[in-house]
């Protein structure tokens, strides 16, 4: 880790309000690492909303499928038609799905040092941060992995150029004969994203 990264997360460290995700801050034990996968209502946390978070424990060369997180959530604002076509969530699945804080509650121990790995995880981070500040005081400390950079290094450029996000993944998938389990799934987006991981990486 860098000093600048000691640094930072030292600074976090003082910020935190719940002595019990002390551990969050501590390195991380080696070949351990989180994929996770979050459904939101929109691309902008200002005005869109959380609906489904999922998170996955990957050890080595295993992903913890037996031991996964999928956590629906009750936005503020309930989902629109637009939206339910993608992510598949319709008002009467969230309405009965659990705060924000409950979530966090549960999310945040299983997350707990590992390296988060993600799918353009800038987009996932984006909205959960400003649900962990609020809950426990600063953003999450961990380091934030992301997959389509990954696979840009390890084809030397050569994935440039791709039209959008989605076919991106596709095509990483693809590559490596992924099995695509199904899109905009916060669980199967996660269990993908890990199976990629474990090829990239």
């Amino acid at each position: 880790m860098s000093w600048l990264k000691q640094l930072t997360t030292s600074w976090k460290k003082t910020q935190l309000q719940r002595p019990e995700l002390t551990s969050m801050f501590e390195p991380p034990v080696a070949e351990s690492w989180v994929a996770i996968d979050c459904e939101m209502t929109g691309l902008n946390p200002r005005k869109h909303h959380l609906l489904s978070v999922a998170a996955i424990h990957i050890n080595g060369n295993t992903i913890d499928t037996g031991n996964g997180l999928h956590l629906v959530c009750r936005p503020p604002v309930m989902p629109d038609r637009d939206t339910i076509v993608i992510h598949g969530l319709r008002s009467a699945d969230v309405e009965i799905g659990i705060s924000y804080d409950e979530m966090l509650e549960l999310l945040l121990p299983f997350i707990d040092n590992r390296p988060i790995v993600g799918f353009c995880p800038q987009l996932d981070t984006g909205f959960l941060n400003p649900l962990v500040k609020r809950y426990m005081g600063t953003t999450l400390p961990n380091e934030v992995i992301d997959v389509r950079q990954l696979y840009s290094r390890r084809m030397g450029g050569r994935a440039q150029g791709i039209p959008s996000e989605s076919q991106h993944l596709n095509k990483i998938l693809a590559h490596y004969d992924i099995p695509e389990l199904g899109t905009h799934d916060a669980y199967n987006d996660a269990l993908m994203t890990a199976m990629a991981f474990l090829h990239v990486r």
